[in-house]
């Protein structure tokens, strides 16, 4: 098998995907262009990528995430297309190169998978993500440093739905908090795509542009209001403004319930605002994810994995970290979560705010206990979720 990877930006997968191609047998060239700011449009890299690969005699070209620009590209040139991706949603409507006949679209959330469907697009199907325990291996030698009860490694998310919020009318401010509300205490079910349509987003942007063209009539700062974002709020976007908005808020929930009651370790990004925000975690800033991360999972009790909140169905790849890692994962319910591990043997799955606090109570009570569900979760890692397995079912996907 021959295989061009093509990486169009830094991801996750850049040193896991090949390495697992490799130890399978297969012939992996891999080819680095620039990142595209527009994900449909760009001659010039599409000028580029077809130049350097004109010739080539690949089985198919891998990239992770679909990218439209270069499906035409690889069609003219005879190449079958084949794109994974770990990212939820993809944010990309339909398009005429998503059903090019030469395209296998790979997306890790099987509802997401059905969303296309509905709209008609047949090339896409669900692949769930995998892992590959031994680019941990190195760093999980180190000694112990230090441990946690809870640990927590990830974004918080700058929304900007709170502005956005504050230039509504009562009207919209109610709807759309009722929106947010009713999403943030339902775990396990991605509603919102149901309930915003494209009459809120317009009007959500008509306030939006009045704000913007008559700043004197509004009490505070215009630049406080969202109103840069007028005109430009389309349904799809609104959705993902609330869903990293409750996302948020998820995540603060979790950490300052776990800080009260155990030692909890957070790494992630805007250090500042966070030590006020939950004042009884250790905050620490990025680590690295080869290094640094795999060790302090395996020194944890138990690791939070909040999803995305637009993530509607899938097990997102900080869960398999964990599990790779030697840790315990605690995610919220979701159709796959529930598929794919057992809740109490090689993982934690809450429903509600309260029911994750009242687990992890339990499991840190409980630690002996947390043992063998790690040790349960690593070789599901190693096995169902092996990057190897995953290749295998691409390879058999295209066989058909």
């Amino acid at each position: 098998m021959k295989v061009i990877f093509v990486k169009l930006f830094e991801s996750y997968f850049d040193v896991s995907v090949p390495s697992a191609m490799r130890r399978l047998g297969w012939e992996v060239t891999e080819e680095t262009f620039y990142t595209p700011k527009d994900f449909v449009h760009d001659s010039a890299l599409q000028q580029l990528v077809h130049d350097r690969l004109e010739g080539s005699e690949a089985d198919f070209v891998f990239t992770v995430n679909f990218w439209p620009l270069l499906s035409p590209v690889f069609k003219d040139l005879g190449l079958r297309y084949v794109s994974w991706s770990y990212d939820a949603p993809l944010r990309l409507t339909g398009t005429d190169e998503m059903e090019n006949d030469n395209n296998l679209i790979f997306l890790f959330d099987r509802g997401q998978v059905r969303d296309y469907r509905m709209q008609g697009i047949t090339r896409v199907f669900h692949l769930p993500l995998g892992v590959d325990p031994p680019v941990f291996e190195k760093a999980l030698r180190q000694k112990r440093k230090a441990t946690y009860g809870v640990s927590f490694i990830g974004q918080f998310y700058a929304s900007p739905y709170m502005p956005i919020l504050s230039a509504m009318d009562d009207y919209l401010k109610g709807l759309l908090q009722g929106i947010c509300d009713a999403q943030k205490n339902l775990i396990g079910y991605y509603i919102l795509p149901e309930l915003i349509t494209d009459e809120i987003a317009d009007k959500v942007n008509e306030r939006l542009i009045y704000i913007k063209e008559h700043p004197d009539d509004f009490p505070i700062d215009c630049s406080e209001t969202g109103a840069e974002f007028a005109g430009r709020i389309s349904r799809q976007n609104l959705i993902y403004t609330i869903a990293t908005r409750i996302t948020c808020i998820d995540r603060l929930t979790l950490v300052a319930s776990a800080s009260r009651v155990t030692p909890t370790l957070v790494c992630t990004d805007d250090t500042d605002s966070l030590k006020k925000l939950i004042p009884h975690a250790e905050i620490h800033g990025r680590v690295d994810y080869y290094t640094q991360m795999p060790v302090i999972f395996r020194d944890s009790v138990i690791s939070l994995c909040p999803s995305l909140r637009c993530i509607s169905t899938g097990i997102p790849l900080r869960a398999l970290d964990i599990m790779a890692s030697h840790g315990l994962v605690m995610l919220p319910a979701t159709e796959e979560a529930y598929e794919y591990f057992e809740n109490g043997a090689d993982s934690i799955i809450y429903s509600s705010y309260e029911e994750a606090f009242d687990l992890m109570k339990f499991y840190l009570r409980k630690q002996a206990d947390t043992i063998p569900m790690k040790e349960r979760a690593y070789r599901k890692a190693k096995s169902e979720f092996s990057m190897e397995h995953r290749l295998k079912q691409i390879e058999e996907k295209l066989d058909d």
